[in-house]
């Protein structure tokens, strides 16, 4: 199952982000750099690990900083 940005900006829209200074979350930009939060960040990784029933170790969420990041890393779980 490829997981592709535009269904990972839909994930961040339902939990309730937007980035600063655009419409649409960026692919290839740190999500801290678009606005993400300390608060907003794990938010989104609980989101991620229901809505893909995986789950993301406190080690590879220090690796994921883009939405690039994040695509690569759940098309490796999935496959």
């Amino acid at each position: 199952m490829a997981v592709d940005i535009k269904a990972l900006q839909q994930a961040l829209r339902d939990a309730g982000l937007a980035p600063t200074g655009g419409d649409e979350w960026l692919a290839d930009v740190p999500l801290l750099r678009q606005g993400m939060d300390s608060i907003d960040f794990p938010a989104f990784i609980a989101l991620l690990e229901d809505r893909f029933q995986i789950s993301i170790s406190d080690a590879e969420m220090m690796r994921l900083r883009t939405l690039n990041d994040f695509a690569a890393f759940l098309d490796g779980k999935a496959g």
